[in-house]
């Protein structure tokens, strides 16, 4: 089996490009779940006797809502790039995955 693609067959779908707006989308998506997540936290920092200066919370929510947007990111980006794809390894259904063993 030759791991070099032959000239005829092309890397990606031309049929399907790449959406940026898409991304965008999910980025603006996940962002909104990591500020819910933030506030929620930010609650409770608020709540709990814990003495924590208000500047290392703005940057701890500050994390989290940039870890929330690069989350759907990079799950958007995944997900298109695996749909544009003609590789058939990409494209098998495995009816195991994700079972444990």
């Amino acid at each position: 089996m030759d791991p070099t693609p032959s000239p005829s067959t092309p890397e990606v779908n031309q049929g399907k490009p790449f959406s940026g707006a898409r991304v965008l989308v999910a980025v603006a998506i996940g962002s909104a779940i990591g500020a819910a997540i933030a506030f929620f936290l930010t609650v409770l920092i608020k709540n709990s006797p814990a003495e924590i200066p208000d500047q290392r919370t703005r940057l701890f929510v500050i994390m989290v809502i940039t870890s929330g947007g690069l989350a759907g990111f990079s799950i958007e980006s995944m997900r298109q790039l695996q749909e544009e794809t003609t590789d058939e390894a990409y494209r098998r259904y495995n009816r195991h995955r994700g079972m444990r063993r």
